[in-house]
């Protein structure tokens, strides 16, 4: 199955306090550049990205076939999704497009070992979760199917917004 995108307005994200939260669980808090605590606030976020005129996300589906393959394809999935990111940003950016940012599925996985500051900024992606979105509001609200908790199919999504 291919990455699926629709178009959304930078004013369909829902922003939660608790989901910026969530992050604190999540094995990789503190160790990742682009994630929380080093990233900037909710109320931040909020206001940057409901100043964009344009918005896509993308998403894609995937099976978990052999749990014990999970790790191989949470990461592989991720991946998956950002480099199609950094492709939709370049295009964006030779069509003529100033202002274009993303945000990715999960905490960036580009390098083996993350450095402060981050070496390579052109390729790191934050993740959407990071900025408070709250991505099961989103996804409902665009009537995209998803599970949760996981069973034998996760979504990846991304973020694209621009002027």
């Amino acid at each position: 199955m291919n990455i699926k995108s629709i178009n959304i307005a930078p004013s369909q994200l829902c922003f939660d306090i608790k989901v910026r939260e969530m992050c604190k669980s999540c094995k990789r808090y503190g160790t990742k550049a682009s994630c929380p605590p080093y990233v900037e606030s909710v109320e931040y976020y909020k206001k940057l990205l409901s100043t964009y005129k344009h918005g896509i996300l993308y998403y894609k589906e995937f099976k978990v076939d052999d749990r014990s393959q999970w790790r191989k394809l949470g990461s592989s999935s991720s991946l998956e999704i950002h480099n199609h990111l950094l492709k939709v940003r370049k295009d964006l950016i030779q069509q003529g497009h100033y202002f274009v940012v993303v945000f990715g599925a999960g905490s960036c996985k580009m390098c083996a070992k993350c450095t402060f500051p981050c070496h390579q900024p052109d390729k790191s992606i934050q993740p959407l979760e990071g900025t408070g979105v709250d991505i099961f509001k989103l996804l409902k609200g665009l009537n995209i199917p998803f599970t949760f908790p996981i069973k034998d199919s996760f979504l990846r999504v991304g973020v694209v917004l621009y002027d």
